[in-house]
């Protein structure tokens, strides 16, 4: 690249960013490149002299049962440091851990993550000063990985807040933070991706809230906590994630968007608890096949899977094989970016959704609830005998001895798959033993399958060279499977 392009690069970030002027009045290009320069230079030193005495280090004790287990999500790996200590399996320690925070208030409530101070039995805050201060947990949330401790002090600086839904991929952030034990690290990078699922945040509930924010600014073990600013000295998320392969830097990492964090610590502080909006619905991706089997342009929106029962879904008249294309206004084409939207709202709250049901566009306006552990599960479909072959798929009714061999609830309707061939469009279609389906789409055109009889009949009147979804209850998930009816 040449001097010259590198130069109009340089004046087009600081221009369009920083709102810096290049120097004219016959400066040669030679000090214009310098003044550029220093001008780009002394933008990163001021966001980080502004940011670097607003982020903590935060190191904790835990007394743990130790296991071998390694940790969960591997290659995604949190970056809080784990202990050297190697022993036994079963024995009990205490665990040193060192991860980072950030200062919100004056008055000491510091924001972190949960898998750093959230179980932790001694919390010490180290400031960039090299002051100490003990600290306590004022509540965790471990559905977005959150946590808030407090010390007791005045007149801390504090992070300026941001807006993380004005993130653009490629925008310049810098992550700064305690990794490896070097504190006040200040790293520069780009925003990567925004609104991924990575399936690392471990809840019984299965209703985790994941929508990181992906960046290639180098971040390490001891990370976790710290903070992700933009070039206006902003904080826009909470660092939580790396991918690796070595538990160390390769090039991403994932933070928690602060419009997210901010409303869980604010619930914490004010409430003790998360107050987070439930809705109560189950969702797939909308694939290329999906979008084709329900009669849509291309691939958009969300499809919902399952309609919880004595839920704000259900009251709002929500229901299975409906497809959310917009929440409050805001398009939605990934179901953790419509977990997002509903968790940073509060029970009682409305909210408006568009979605797509056999070929209309309806809107539905719903008010959301607050989860409980005890809700349950939605019913749906019909029964009756025999066994067929389509496709490489081998079906069958779902007689009293196979409910008591396959030890299936006794109330269970469909046909169930009894083997699927090798390299057949069933296997394709990721068909397998053991799944009941229950339904069949194409198009406008649906059917229950209650019998091997129904099934039959509802592939005779599929268009061949057409994607079908087919509804599939596997295991305690009811997930849709689509496959391509052969010319």
């Amino acid at each position: 690249m040449n001097s010259k392009l590198i130069i109009g690069l340089q004046a087009c970030i600081l221009t369009g960013v920083l709102g810096w002027s290049p120097p004219s009045y016959g400066s040669t290009d030679q000090e214009q490149a310098l003044a550029q320069l220093h001008n780009f230079n002394k933008a990163f030193t001021h966001i980080a002299s502004q940011v670097t005495p607003t982020v903590v280090t935060i190191s904790t004790k835990q007394t743990v049962v130790r296991s071998n287990r390694g940790p969960r999500g591997f290659p995604f790996q949190p970056f809080f440091r784990e202990p050297n200590r190697r022993d036994p399996r079963g024995s009990e320690e205490e665990r040193d851990g060192l991860g980072s925070g950030i200062v919100i208030t004056q008055d000491g409530y510091i924001l972190t993550n949960h898998h750093v101070a959230g179980k932790a039995d001694q919390i010490t805050v180290i400031f960039s000063d090299n002051r100490e201060f003990e600290a306590e947990l004022v509540g965790a949330d471990s559905l977005t990985d959150v946590a808030v401790i407090k010390i007791n002090a005045q007149g801390l600086p504090s992070a300026r807040i941001g807006n993380s839904d004005d993130l653009e991929i490629g925008e310049w952030v810098l992550a700064v933070g305690a990794p490896m034990d070097l504190r006040s690290t200040v790293t520069s990078g780009i925003v990567s991706a925004i609104g991924r699922n990575l399936d690392i945040i471990a809840d019984r509930t299965g209703f985790a809230i994941e929508d990181f924010i992906q960046t290639d600014a180098a971040i390490n073990p001891g990370n976790s906590g710290g903070a992700l600013v933009n070039l206006k000295g902003e904080l826009v998320g909470v660092n939580t994630a790396i991918a690796t392969t070595n538990r160390g830097f390769v090039g991403y990492g994932f933070a928690i968007p602060i419009n997210l964090a901010k409303k869980v610590m604010d619930d914490i502080v004010s409430h003790g608890r998360v107050l987070r909006g439930f809705l109560g619905i189950g969702l797939e991706n909308v694939t290329a096949g999906i979008a084709d089997a329900f009669g849509l342009d291309r691939p958009r929106g969300v499809l919902i899977a399952t309609v919880y029962t004595e839920t704000p879904a259900e009251a709002a008249g929500l229901k299975v094989e409906d497809i959310v294309l917009k929440v409050d206004n805001n398009e939605v084409n990934r179901p953790n970016q419509i977990q997002s939207l509903i968790a940073r709202k509060h029970p009682d709250d409305i909210v408006h959704l568009e979605i797509r049901r056999k070929g209309k566009t309806l809107n539905l306006r719903a008010k959301l609830g607050e989860q409980t552990d005890d809700f349950r599960t939605a019913s749906s479909a019909p029964s009756e005998p025999g066994k067929s072959e389509h496709y490489g798929l081998t079906i069958q009714n779902i007689t009293p001895e196979i409910i008591e061999s396959f030890g299936l609830d006794r109330s269970v309707e469909g046909v169930i798959v009894v083997d699927t061939e090798p390299r057949s469009p069933a296997r394709n279609a990721q068909f397998r033993a053991h799944d009941i389906i229950f339904k069949v789409r194409q198009g406008n055109m649906e059917r229950d399958i209650g019998s091997v009889d129904d099934f039959n009949a509802a592939l005779e009147k599929m268009e061949r060279g057409r994607n079908a979804a087919f509804s599939v209850r596997r295991g305690r998930s009811r997930i849709f499977l689509t496959m391509k009816i052969p010319e």
